[in-house]
């Protein structure tokens, strides 16, 4: 099982533990591409956002619609907690 730490509106690839083929998946989307991710339990899509920090490589991606509420809720609720995560396709 992989989780994921909770401290920002995006979910960023540094912040994923357990889970280094997940890592790179989102790395390799380009800005805007989606992948299916289910967090806490709620499968949901989320999109590529262009990479940022010094020499650009903060690689992260948002959620949309109900899943960005939710998202956004669990960073209010356990700021610096973790949930779990996976891309949907994996078993």
């Amino acid at each position: 099982m992989s989780f994921v730490r909770v401290r920002d509106y995006a979910l960023w690839v540094g912040d994923i533990y357990g889970n280094a083929a997940l890592q790179d998946r989102i790395r390799a989307l380009d800005t805007g591409e989606t992948i299916e991710l289910e967090v806490e339990g709620c499968r949901s899509v989320w999109e590529k956002l262009p990479t940022r920090g010094p020499h650009q490589d903060q690689h992260g991606v948002k959620a949309a619609g109900e899943a960005r509420r939710q998202w956004h809720a669990l960073r209010d609720e356990r700021f610096a907690g973790i949930v779990s995560i996976r891309a949907c396709d994996e078993f």
